[in-house]
């Protein structure tokens, strides 16, 4: 029972320490990653995601083209710095204007080298922002 429960262990152990393990580059082609799967943003802000390009051997002089494959909800917008001929990394500004309505949108967010089109997907729940306070003062 010691050696089964002890086995089970380490097993579990080699498990989780391979996952967490940086992936390995594609066999073929690219793969698009982000460093969320999910943002949460309240109306009128804005949140940056990375997007790197992860790819094999064989793209590994390609310049990728960055976009959105997904249809925008009205009021969110996303912007790539740099959008194009990006080699590893770019950034992803995911913008959520005060008027956007409030719920749970799927962005496909996609990277496109020598005519092939790859896409990762980002969960954005938008939550509604603090209301506008107006300040004045009286003198």
């Amino acid at each position: 029972m010691k050696k089964t429960f002890l086995l089970l262990f380490v097993w579990a152990v080699c498990v989780v320490s391979a996952s967490a393990q940086e992936k390995p580059a594609p066999r073929s082609e690219f793969a698009v990653e982000l460093s969320a799967s999910s943002l949460e943003i309240k109306t009128g802000e804005s949140r940056d995601v990375t997007v790197h390009l992860n790819r094999s051997k064989s793209y590994s002089k390609s310049k990728g083209v960055l976009g959105v494959s997904s249809g925008l909800p009205e009021g969110i917008t996303v912007s790539f710095e740099p959008a194009t001929d990006v080699t590893t990394e770019s950034i992803a500004k995911i913008a959520v204007s005060k008027t956007a309505k409030p719920g749970s949108y799927t962005l496909i967010l996609n990277g496109t080298m020598e005519h092939k089109t790859k896409g990762a997907t980002l969960m954005l729940t938008v939550r509604e922002g603090e209301p506008s306070t107006a300040v004045s003062s009286i003198h």
